[in-house]
């Protein structure tokens, strides 16, 4: 926040005209601009995306290497703790990016928030999804399998328990990059587009009161989203007030000390 003391004004952030004691006009600018924030979460994106792609290629790389180390934990093992360790990763990736879309949604990006607010998750759900069945494998491996985790348990059927991780593995990353490539290209085109948050917009009154008038609201779902979008824009506004008090309680103690 840059501050400069020039003919009795103070400049901080937006044009607001005050009067001193003294009658000279004094100008105050609080940094309350519209300004575009854009979402820092592609990093994090891509190393979804990656450590998606780790997934299924451990699952063909381990049981060659743990075939060729004879005395160490046997394949099926050593896949089943891999899924828990990528499991793990995104799961932090998901706190991380779900923390990032809230803070977009505080600075007033509703529209954008409702969009996205089920892309980040989908990946962490498909994994806990691909856990829950690991788990199950598991118990059928120990209960029907008696060879090892590269003997087929069947006669009928020559898969054996690895394959079955490995075909899992493959159904996971199917269904959850296609989420993930979308989630990149949403924050790109947000980040991108250099738009004002549409919580503030200048037609938000219209929108509260003809609330048929916006696209994708109509029916009886109405009130609910009146109220769910005066819910966002007091939270709004309650943010801007901490950091507009916040602005004024430094300019008050920068005048005391000038």
């Amino acid at each position: 926040m840059a501050t400069h003391h020039s003919q009795g004004s103070v400049v901080i952030g937006d044009d607001v005209h005050v009067n001193s004691a003294a009658g000279d006009e004094e100008l105050l600018i609080i940094g309350q601009e519209h300004h575009h924030y854009p979402l820092p979460i592609i990093p994090a994106l891509y190393t979804k995306l990656l450590i998606l792609i780790v997934l299924p290629a451990g699952g063909f790389l381990v049981p060659v290497f743990q075939h060729s180390s004879p005395g160490t934990t046997d394949a099926f093992s050593a896949l089943q703790y891999l899924h828990v360790v990528i499991w793990g990763f995104v799961m932090a990736l998901t706190w991380y990016i779900k923390a990032e879309h809230k803070k977009s949604r505080i600075l007033g990006y509703h529209d954008f928030y409702n969009m996205t607010r089920h892309l980040h998750r989908v990946t962490f759900y498909i994994l806990s999804g691909g856990n829950v069945i690991l788990i199950v494998l598991g118990s059928l491996v120990k209960d029907y399998c008696l060879g090892d985790s590269t003997s087929s348990c069947s006669m009928e059927i020559s898969l054996t328990p690895v394959n079955y991780q490995q075909i899992i593995f493959i159904m996971e990353i199917f269904f959850a990059i296609p989420f993930v490539i979308k989630h990149i290209v949403d924050v790109v085109r947000f980040n991108v587009a250099d738009s004002p948050p549409d919580t503030l917009a200048e037609d938000v009154a219209l929108r509260f009161t003809h609330p048929d008038s916006y696209v994708g609201v109509r029916g009886p779902s109405n009130l609910e989203w009146v109220l769910e979008r005066q819910a966002d824009l007091l939270q709004v506004l309650r943010y801007r007030n901490s950091v507009l008090t916040q602005q004024v309680y430094m300019l008050s103690q920068q005048i005391q000390h000038a």
